[in-house]
């Protein structure tokens, strides 16, 4: 294909560099690097890379040239050009920039090549924009240094009174910085109100060298209001956090957000009561060196915002300075309930759920990974720790408490018979209990559920749902309603067992047709020599439930529409017992459950060969009608106080009964 010559304007880029080989040529720059073969190539290289300044196209070159080297200059131009030592400018936007500001900044315009266009305009924007400076102490006077060196020509600065402000020391950055670029300057705002400290911004920075979070809630919100871009690095302990990087048109509670995560997972962090605290005193190791790093960090990610690097990136991320060892980290995070604007409980969204498309256990396990951060995550790590993975498989996330409902993030545990079912199980259990705490009291007394026999909407009162007890989930919503109620409906084998005034009948596994795994973990039990009896509390219920016992306590409790599947559940629970105790890992030993009593200990049912001795299978509407003996209605109620995890895992239920 032909090549428009006149269509291209060839500029070298500032860090390429050429070195003689036996073979020809080699050229690199930061992109990578090539071998350029010929035994003039390092030659003709070295003659034409002046010519390619980008201020002449390449055809205005060639007719520069002999007529005899128009054909080779024009090739190794091309080809330079496509492998990316060469840049096209053609369509470069006209910028006012001086050669001397040019030359001074090269670097940096240089940087901004790599990325986008029209870097030398880009950079004039930048140098002549409104930035403003707030905080306190070193790390301002630092960011007021970064600045300066950045190439922003007025830097206007905004100390506040939590640490000493060294004036002269910045005025002494500005006399080395002006011996360089004269025209720069350094402007002093006052501090006293957030919205004369914002007006005519382009973006603000703010710096603070202790856990000043009530502040650092305000300026965003502040800036957003005054079409400004924001992005403010926070010292707690001795870690700095950095960004993130709102935009002017971004979201000023993004850092806010990040902030309820990071204490979600760290509830004791300095700053967790979302306060200011000027009486703490700033980290020993955030002096000298590290001041300036923590300082250049955040004029970096200015830098980047203001010259269009990252536009519209890095909104969800955070970025974590260890100010003893300088290492970074990126944190992503996502939105927090409480940051955003109170949305009250609507009942239209019951209806989307009916229609909504299933989630299974792979899907689940894929979207978690967006919840996924040590730090700042819905869950803190899905892991198998030391645990021992014989004869089930064990894994755990920590789970965030997400509004200090229960004083800390907490462990919940999936089991199965390979590492993946484990793992899919514990993510599941995850989601389940984050949504069971997390609760928006905004929303009001009352929220919208659905009778689970007629899918009417529904009132429920809030305090009858949240902490949800007995949250479930399913693929779907109805499967999700189902569990619902059978877990509501095996929440009442206490209350049951205290009315209880006969034995209790032993049930006998050959009485019946065990799924496939449960005779597998039957085996499993005997194997290990696991002794364990099943009751039948089924008549207490109202649907197919059963106790399991070893000589040391009852281990399990568990209730189902059909007997198989709560047998299969409740062997399944048992063998973990086992194990957890026999590995002395109580971590992961199933959760207590009522005891049951010697005495409503019975024997087995006679004939124990004949059919129906195991509870028959029961429907939900049955169910249903066990619950409201004593009238009033079963309502389903959609645990989704966090939407952007309820689009993840939409289908999480907390089963109630409502009277009246």
């Amino acid at each position: 294909m032909e090549v428009n010559v006149e269509r291209i304007r060839p500029r070298l880029r500032g860090d390429v560099y050429v070195m003689r080989v036996p073979e020809g040529a080699y050229i690199r720059s930061n992109l990578g690097g090539s071998m350029l073969k010929g035994a003039s190539t390092y030659e003709w290289i070295q003659r034409i890379a002046p010519l390619l300044d980008g201020t002449r196209t390449l055809g205005e070159l060639c007719a520069a040239v002999p007529e005899q080297s128009r054909a080779a200059l024009a090739k190794l131009t091309l080809l330079l050009l496509g492998k990316g030592y060469v840049k096209n400018v053609l369509d470069d936007r006209p910028h006012t920039l001086t050669a001397d500001l040019a030359r001074t900044y090269a670097a940096n315009i240089a940087f901004i090549e790599y990325f986008v266009d029209s870097p030398e305009l880009r950079f004039e924007r930048y140098r002549d924009g409104a930035v403003v400076l707030a905080g306190a102490g070193p790390l301002l006077q630092a960011l007021a240094n970064s600045q300066l060196r950045s190439g922003v020509r007025t830097v206007s600065v905004a100390p506040f009174a939590e640490s000493p402000f060294d004036r002269d020391r910045v005025a002494e950055h500005l006399a080395a910085a002006r011996a360089l670029d004269p025209d720069q300057q350094v402007a002093y705002l006052g501090a006293d109100a957030d919205d004369r400290l914002v007006a005519g911004a382009a973006m603000v920075l703010h710096v603070a060298d202790r856990p000043m979070i009530e502040r650092a809630l305000r300026l965003p919100r502040a800036a957003r209001a005054a079409d400004a871009a924001f992005v403010q690095a926070v010292a707690v302990g001795d870690e700095a956090w950095i960004g993130p990087v709102i935009g002017k048109d971004g979201d000023a509670t993004a850092w806010e957000s990040a902030w309820r995560r990071l204490r979600a997972l760290a509830p004791d962090l300095a700053g967790a009561d979302l306060r200011d605290h000027p009486e703490l005193a700033p980290s020993e190791f955030l002096r000298g060196p590290t001041v300036a790093l923590v300082a250049n960090q955040l004029c970096f990610a200015a830098f980047r915002h203001l010259t269009g690097i990252d536009q519209g990136q890095a909104a969800d991320q955070l970025v974590r300075f260890d100010l003893e060892t300088l290492e970074t980290a990126t944190h992503a995070f996502l939105p927090h309930p409480l940051a955003l604007p109170a949305v009250p409980d609507d009942p239209a969204r019951l209806a989307v759920l009916c229609t909504a498309p299933p989630v299974d256990d792979e899907e689940l396990g894929r979207r978690a990974v967006d919840c996924v951060d040590a730090r700042t995550g819905v869950f803190a790590e899905i892991t198998e720790r030391d645990y021992e993975q014989l004869p089930l498989f064990v894994s755990e996330v920590v789970v965030s408490d997400p509004v200090g409902l229960v004083g800390g993030p907490f462990p919940v545990h999936g089991y199965g018979e390979s590492v993946v079912e484990s793992r899919q199980r514990a993510v599941r259990r995850a989601f389940e209990r984050y949504a069971a705490v997390m609760t928006d009291s905004r929303k009001g007394d009352r929220l919208h559920g659905v009778d689970v026999l007629t899918g009417e909407p529904v009132e429920v009162e809030a305090a009858a749902v949240f902490p949800a007890r007995t949250a479930v989930s399913g693929a779907d919503w109805s499967e999700a309603v189902r569990a619902a109620v059978v877990a509501a409906a095996g929440a009442g084998v206490g209350a049951a067992l205290a009315t209880a005034t006969a034995p209790l009948p032993r049930l006998d596994l050959d009485g019946g047709e065990l799924t496939a795994r449960a005779a597998r973990y039957r085996k499993l039990l005997d194997i290990v020599d696991q002794p364990f009896e099943i009751y039948d509390l089924s008549a207490l219920l109202g649907l197919p439930t059963f106790a399991f016992t070893t000589p040391e306590a009852t281990v399990a409790c568990v209730s189902g529409l059909e007997a198989g599947a709560a047998l299969e559940q409740g062997l399944e629970l048992t063998l973990l017992a086992y194990q957890s105790q026999a590995a002395k890992q109580p971590g992961y030993a199933p959760q207590p459950v009522p005891d049951l009593p010697a005495a409503l200990r019975g024997e087995p049912r006679p004939d124990p060969g004949r059919s129906g001795v195991w509870p028959s299978p029961v429907t939900l509407d049955e169910v249903v009608a066990r619950l409201t003996r004593e009238g009033g209605r079963v309502v389903a109620v959609p645990l989704d106080h966090d939407p952007r995890v309820a689009r993840l895992c939409p289908f999480v239920a907390q089963a109630v009964v409502v009277h009246g």
